[in-house]
């Protein structure tokens, strides 16, 4: 496994730390979405301890439990697999820090965690090596806020390119024109083809594990030959977050009705939800979701 300190959730590496201090810390599943419901679903996490230390690419195994009266259940376990997360992305913070993310290189995923009723549930970590974890505890919703797989994209009119004053109105991304701001929602739906709409803010990101997502969607649409329309829309209001230091929803969040961000979700060529990501994704995860929904596209 892999050992990374982190001082204010910033990349630094600890170099002097031995395998006995490793193992005497104690690991804390954090998990990098908010939104479960019943059924299947996707949950990305990691492994912090409370001075920051992150544990990467470990052995786990992880009960999943929900709180029956007093005692928990356990109704399924599962392996985690880590996936590594490429590049890092400076911004700067509200208070004008430069900061390095991503605070660590990967994350931990588990897939078609399956939950039959709303309620109180657990994760309870086991690491194989023996190292001290302790376990996330979370909701599991009724109801969801965010669409849902199979509803329809909302239309949004979100700024973009053609119709902004500068790039710097509809992304705190660094570097310029990216191509990922060249269509409205709206527009997508319009050309009936599969695309993808995410939202995230390379700069003023606030989830406890933001990351390079904007990066990662940016090298999915490389990967695909830019034959694929990705939309990336800012979740905050970019002039209030720069000029006041406040994260105010954007009209284009506040319309999906988004809890959180970072979230990714592909549309087919109906305009139909076919897969969502709530937190960090992968650059396999999006290629996996979108190239199935591509007519004739080889690699």
């Amino acid at each position: 496994m892999r050992v990374l300190t982190a001082i204010g959730l910033c990349l630094l590496i600890c170099s002097a730390c031995t395998s006995d201090q490793q193992t005497s810390i104690r690991y804390s599943g954090i998990l990098a979405a908010s939104e479960f419901l019943p059924g299947n679903n996707r949950i990305p996490f990691g492994m912090v301890s409370k001075d920051g230390v992150f544990l990467e690419d470990a052995d786990l195994m992880v009960r999943i439990a929900k709180l029956n009266g007093d005692e928990w259940q356990i109704t399924q376990k599962a392996i985690p697999r880590w996936e590594v997360i490429e590049g890092v992305t400076p911004h700067t913070h509200p208070d004008g820090e430069l900061h390095l993310h991503l605070d660590f290189h990967g994350i931990y995923i588990l897939e078609n965690v399956f939950f039959d009723t709303p309620g109180i549930w657990s994760l309870q970590f086991v690491a194989l090596d023996g190292t001290p974890t302790e376990e996330a505890v979370f909701r599991v919703k009724e109801v969801g806020v965010a669409p849902e797989i199979g509803e329809q994209a909302i239309p949004i009119n979100n700024l973009t390119i053609h119709n902004a004053d500068t790039f710097e109105d509809i992304s705190s991304r660094a570097g310029g024109n990216d191509g990922m701001h060249d269509y409205s929602v709206a527009e997508a739906l319009r050309i009936k083809e599969p695309f993808v709409v995410f939202f995230a803010s390379p700069e003023f990101c606030v989830t406890a594990m933001c990351g390079p997502v904007t990066d990662t969607l940016a090298r999915a649409k490389e990967t695909l030959k830019n034959d694929v329309i990705f939309i990336h829309i800012e979740p905050w209001n970019l002039e209030i977050a720069r000029n006041e230091g406040r994260l105010v929803k954007s009209k284009a969040m506040e319309l999906w009705q988004l809890p959180s961000e970072p979230w990714t979700f592909i549309v087919d060529k109906h305009g139909v939800i076919q897969s969502r990501f709530e937190g960090l994704v992968t650059v396999t995860e999006v290629l996996n979701a979108v190239v199935p929904l591509l007519e004739g596209y080889t690699n």
